[in-house]
């Protein structure tokens, strides 16, 4: 990095302000978002900045702990930024090496969550290896009339078991982590902490103000819904219509007992949300191995043997 700039942390309301002007100038975020991570995880969050000989925060970095994988504490580095001017001196790349040495320090597993697939190779050169993967993917019509792209029928003799009816209950992120626990228990995740899981919660609102952390069925599936603003792409997606909001499910995990039944039963679920909510079609989340969600710093050999293997772990929502 040019000598000119040095890496701190965040231990004074200049640099906080600094770090907070430039992230909302970079993504387009509101001061109160960064305010709410901020006081929401509390001592389990850390900015870092990269300042001029002035103190002017030039890039930043906020990492924060979000859980535990195997027993080791996971922390995410988020929101990395630099100054549009200044880009191109290695400025984020030092924050990110820093960020990392700290958490392993403490026996930790650092994350990055790329935003694009291009970015793999740039975090890749700091230490990181793809290591939690999700399927990322988008609804057809789910409308009743077109009740033959669904997978399940009154015909067919898993209709019952399957219960392609549309029942939703909200939950709390308490009662939504019991069963994101029982539903992925065979399957290698990240187990959130309670300040994730309240970040989860905040950002999952339906525009009624409800939870959009849902129950489905009584038991057969939970789904964390989140409405964002539409823009062009949703608007393709829909058929050229623009609405003010679109929904978004961050997660859909699966009861275990209805994925014996068919391994497409998460489509049909989405399907069905699709239609509940009234829309064409809709962009959802479930475990799987397409799309590389997040890379890992300091991870056991055992942990990377397993990855190898084609063991994909799952984190779940987005940080990227």
């Amino acid at each position: 990095m040019n000598s000119k700039y040095r890496i701190e942390t965040v231990d004074s309301n200049n640099k906080y302000e600094g770090l907070r002007t430039l992230w909302c100038e970079v993504f387009g975020d509101e001061p109160s978002f960064v305010d709410s991570m901020y006081a929401n995880f509390g001592e389990d969050i850390t900015g870092y900045v990269a300042v001029d000989a002035d103190g002017r925060v030039c890039s930043a970095l906020t990492c924060f702990c979000c859980g535990t994988f195997e027993g080791k504490p996971v922390y995410t580095s988020y929101a990395i930024c630099t100054d549009p001017e200044l880009r191109g001196l290695g400025l984020a790349g030092s924050l990110v090496e820093t960020a990392r040495d700290d958490v392993l320090s403490k026996g930790g597993i650092s994350l990055i969550s790329p935003a694009e697939p291009s970015l793999e190779k740039f975090y890749g050169a700091h230490g990181y290896l793809p290591f939690f993967f999700v399927d990322k993917r988008n609804t057809e019509d789910g409308s009743d009339e077109d009740a033959e792209d669904f997978i399940f029928d009154e015909e067919d003799d898993e209709y019952a078991k399957a219960e392609p009816k549309m029942e939703l209950a909200p939950l709390d992120y308490i009662g939504y982590n019991k069963y994101r626990e029982e539903f992925l228990a065979d399957t290698p995740h990240v187990r959130l902490n309670e300040h994730m899981l309240r970040l989860v919660q905040a950002e999952s609102t339906l525009p009624t103000g409800e939870s959009g952390l849902l129950l489905v069925n009584g038991g057969d599936a939970i789904c964390a819904v989140n409405y964002t603003d539409a823009n062009e792409e949703d608007a393709a997606e829909a058929g050229g219509e623009m609405r003010s909001a679109m929904p978004e499910i961050e997660e859909l995990l699966i009861n275990p007992r209805l994925s014996s039944i068919s391994s497409e039963i998460a489509d049909e679920m989405a399907c069905r949300l699709a239609a509940h909510f009234g829309q064409p079609a809709l962009r959802y989340r479930v475990p799987g191995a397409s799309h590389c969600q997040s890379m890992a710093a300091g991870l056991t050999e055992e942990m990377k043997e397993e990855a190898s293997a084609g063991s994909p772990a799952y984190y779940g929502f987005p940080v990227e």
